[in-house]
């Protein structure tokens, strides 16, 4: 039997009563039980349990089947009274066992490695090279030309018309089909990566494979001829990915150009990598860590980026904001008194993300802004907002993401850049 709560009961709904009769029942209990007018705290508790299972229509079926069985089985339909439906993911969750005190000496014992040890310095960071793939469609092109100029020639040499005439309309041929294939390469939009010709080069395999055969593995001519189709085969996916490969990297810088967090708008955008790099370091690391983008500090200036674990606050910045409402390295601790004044009971403190630290670095336990390298950042800020604990505080999360929405974006026509360029 399930030790759950009767959620039908706690909302006061019959188990089949529709969504829409659900919500407005929560809603009404809500307003009775609610601490602040007066009601039980516990009750109060049931009834956002109640809600939580009854407005998920995947958990509502798996609590029907479980407490009602054949009832809701035949509401459900057949296919869902099998035990794989039935089964049960979020219910009667046993609190997880104290560990084991063994007797070990501490001296010599295995010490758990913090996260932010683990951290890889110089993580690689995938861009597609216009390079690489311009190098890989002129290989091709180049031993496509070679070998089908070879195979002419050996052709010509040939004493046999009839290898001759055969040899010129399949050499043509071929070229016709590369030259087209190439041409709707070039028309198309290249709006996404290009699959592998795989099917294409496995019969243009086979039949280089056909070739050599019947010609002899001592023959130039198959070898040619085989190693002419084969490339031939795989002309326009090559040209297809260099096309997507320069189209991507001109969208992707230009994208970077015009939202580079961490430098003027227009500048290159190699100070976002570390910036990016940052963020998934101590966000991932973090679960019970929030991002919060733009934050607005006061009425006219916003915080590039704050995250946010249990009661503390790290808010980071760039030595020059991209525009001029942006907090930067000069007006960074007014923003940190203004937000420590407007959320007394969280504890926060500024960075500025230098690409290398200056001589003249802020720096201290007790200092409410710091200045550090952007490459040791996440270290420092993980294992100053890992000392709150794994922990929601949701009296501030709530006051943030108020204050996000008292305090309007301003219009990217409004924003100036804080240097020209």
């Amino acid at each position: 039997m399930v030790n759950e709560p009767d959620h039908y009961r706690v909302l006061g709904v019959s188990p089949q009563a529709p969504r829409n009769e659900i919500q407005a029942a929560y809603r009404r209990r809500l307003r009775e039980t609610h601490p602040d007018r007066g009601g039980d705290e516990g009750e109060f508790h049931l009834v956002q349990g109640a809600w939580e299972t009854l407005s998920h229509p995947g958990l509502r079926r798996e609590y029907d089947l479980l407490r009602f069985g054949r009832r809701a089985a035949r509401r459900y339909g057949r296919a869902a009274a099998k035990p794989a439906h039935r089964k049960v993911r979020g219910w009667n969750v046993a609190p997880a066992p104290a560990p084991v005190q063994h007797a070990f000496p501490a001296e010599g014992a295995l010490v758990a490695v913090p996260w932010h040890a683990r951290l890889r310095r110089l993580r690689p960071v995938y861009r597609p090279s216009a390079w690489t793939a311009a190098a890989l469609c002129a290989s091709a092109a180049a031993v496509w030309v070679f070998m089908g100029l070879g195979y002419l020639g050996q052709a010509l040499a040939s004493d046999s018309w009839l290898f001759l005439v055969l040899a010129i309309p399949a050499t043509i041929a071929v070229a016709m089909i590369v030259a087209v294939q190439t041409s709707r390469a070039l028309r198309r939009r290249p709006d996404r990566s290009p699959p592998p010709p795989t099917g294409r080069l496995v019969i243009a395999f086979l039949f280089a494979a056909a070739v050599i055969a019947l010609a002899g593995p001592s023959t130039p001519w198959g070898w040619a001829l085989g190693v002419y189709v084969l490339t031939g085969s795989a002309m326009a996916w090559t040209v297809k990915r260099l096309r997507y490969t320069i189209a991507l990297r001109r969208s992707v810088g230009g994208a970077l150009r015009q939202f580079n967090a961490f430098g003027p708008a227009g500048t290159r955008p190699k100070a976002d990598r570390p910036t990016g790099k940052l963020l998934r370091e101590v966000l991932t690391n973090l679960p019970a860590a929030r991002l919060f983008v733009a934050l607005p500090a006061e009425a006219d200036t916003r915080v590039p980026h704050a995250i946010v674990c249990g009661d503390r606050i790290a808010l980071l910045c760039a030595p020059i904001g991209r525009d001029g409402a942006d907090v930067d390295s000069v007006n960074l601790p007014e923003a940190v008194k203004a937000l420590d004044a407007a959320l007394p009971d969280a504890h926060v403190q500024g960075w500025v993300l230098w690409p290398t630290l200056p001589e003249t670095a802020r720096a201290g336990e007790a200092a409410a802004v710091h200045d550090v390298a952007v490459s040791q950042a996440a270290a420092d800020i993980g294992l100053w907002l890992a000392a709150a604990g794994p922990v929601y505080d949701l009296p501030v999360l709530q006051a943030l993401r108020m204050r996000l929405a008292a305090v309007p974006a301003p219009r990217t026509a409004d924003r100036a850049p804080a240097v020209r360029t």
